[in-house]
C-alpha cells in the first residue's frame, strides 16, 4: 500500500528546485502533500511544475495537495487544475507590536538591497571599469543622447514657465512694496541654487528614472538579464554603468539651462511688468551671482542624477512578475525618486 508523504517546498520555489527534486520521476502513487508554508516566492517554472505533478498524480490513480500557501501564491496557482487542491495558509492573528516588527523588518530588509544596489553602481561606474570592459562601445553617447539631449525641450520649457509664474507673483508684491528690483536678485539665486537643480531632477525622475525602471524591469522579465549573466557579462557594469556616466555627464548641463530659461522668464515679467531695461536687469543680476552659487546648483544636480539612476535601476531589478509588475515597479521608481529628491534638496538647503 502507497504510503502518504509530505515534502517541503524551500523558500524559492523556482527552476533549480524544480530540476532537483526529482517529485516527476519514477510512478505518482499514494498521497503527495506539497508544503509551501515558507515559500516566499515562486516563478512560472514552479506554478508549471505544481501543475504537472497534480495532473501526473490524477492520471494514475494517485492524490496531490498543495497546503500552507500564503494567499499571493495561491492566487498564482488559481489557474490549474492542480489549484484545485490547494489550502491556502490561514492568516494569522497577529497583534500591533507584530506588526510593526514585521514592517520594521521589512523596511530594514528594502533599505540593505537599495544600498547594496547604490554601491554596486558606484563601483561598477568607477573602480570597477578598470577590472571588466563589460560596456558596449558607444554606449555612454547613446545614452546621453535618450537621458540628456532628448529632455532638452521639455525641461527648457517648463523651466521658463515656472520662471515667469514665481517672478510674477514675487512682483506683484514687491511693486506693491516699492522694492521691485529686488526682483532680480530673487529670481536670480532661487533659480541657481534651488528651482533650476530640483525642476531639473524632479522633470528627469518622471522622464528617465521611469524609462529605466521600465527598460530593465523589461529585460529581467524577458529574462535578457539572465542571458547576460550566462555569457559571463556583468548586467551591473553592462546596464547602469553607460546610464550612470550619462546622467552625471549631461544633468549638471541640463540644471543650467532650466537655471538660464527660469531667469529668462524672471527677465520678461521685469521687462513687462515692472518696466526695466535690458542693461538694469543684467547689472542687478551680475551683482547677485558668484561662483560658489553655480557650484552648488551643479552640485547638487549631480548628486540628483546619482539617486534618480539609483533609484530607477533598484526598482528595475528587483521585478518579478509580468507586465503587471513592470507597470508597478514603474510607478513605483517615480514616486520614490520623487520623494528622495526632495528629501535631500532638503537637506542640502540646511548644509548648503
Amino acid at each position: 500500500m502507497d504510503r502518504a508523504r509530505t515534502v517541503k517546498a524551500p523558500a524559492f520555489l523556482d527552476r533549480n528546485w524544480v530540476s532537483s527534486c526529482g517529485l516527476i520521476s519514477g510512478q505518482q502513487r499514494g498521497r503527495l502533500v506539497l508544503d509551501l508554508s515558507g515559500t516566499e516566492r515562486i516563478d512560472s517554472a514552479g506554478v508549471c511544475f505544481i501543475e504537472l505533478l497534480g495532473r501526473m498524480y490524477h492520471e494514475q490513480g494517485g492524490q496531490f495537495a498543495v497546503q500552507g500557501a500564503r494567499p499571493g501564491i495561491a492566487k498564482q496557482l488559481d489557474g490549474g487544475k492542480a489549484a484545485r487542491a490547494v489550502v491556502t495558509a490561514a492568516p494569522p492573528n497577529e497583534g500591533l507590536f507584530l506588526r510593526l516588527g514585521g514592517g520594521l523588518v521589512s523596511a530594514v530588509g528594502v533599505a540593505v538591497d537599495a544600498i547594496s544596489m547604490f554601491a554596486e553602481m558606484l563601483y561598477w561606474s568607477t573602480i570597477g571599469l578598470f577590472r571588466r570592459q563589460d560596456i558596449k562601445k558607444g554606449a555612454v553617447y547613446e545614452q546621453m543622447y535618450q537621458l540628456g539631449y532628448k529632455a532638452v525641450g521639455i525641461i527648457t520649457l517648463l523651466s521658463f514657465l515656472i520662471g515667469v509664474v514665481l517672478s510674477l507673483q514675487s512682483a506683484i508684491q514687491l511693486k506693491n512694496l516699492g522694492m521691485g528690483i529686488f526682483l532680480v536678485p530673487l529670481i536670480g539665486i532661487t533659480m541657481i541654487r534651488q528651482m533650476g537643480p530640483l525642476l531639473t531632477a524632479i522633470i528627469l525622475a518622471g522622464r528617465t528614472g521611469s524609462a529605466t525602471t521600465a527598460e530593465i524591469a523589461t529585460m529581467v522579465v524577458g529574462e535578457e538579464v539572465d542571458a547576460l549573466r550566462t555569457m559571463g557579462i556583468n548586467p551591473m557594469q553592462y546596464i547602469m554603468a553607460p546610464k550612470f556616466w550619462a546622467i552625471s555627464l549631461t544633468m549638471p548641463l541640463l540644471s543650467i539651462i532650466a537655471t538660464a530659461a527660469g531667469i529668462f522668464g524672471g527677465y520678461v515679467i521685469a521687462l513687462l511688468y515692472l518696466d526695466f531695461n535690458t542693461s538694469m536687469f543684467l547689472k542687478e543680476l551680475v551683482k547677485v551671482i558668484k561662483l560658489e552659487h553655480i557650484l552648488a546648483g551643479c552640485f547638487k544636480s549631480m548628486v540628483f542624477s546619482w539617486l534618480i539612476i539609483w533609484v530607477g535601476c533598484y526598482f528595475g531589478f528587483r521585478v518579478r512578475g509580468g507586465a503587471e509588475a513592470v507597470g508597478r515597479e514603474t510607478t513605483s521608481s517615480v514616486v520614490v525618486g520623487i520623494f528622495i529628491i526632495i528629501v535631500a534638496n532638503a537637506v542640502f538647503s540646511f548644509i548648503m
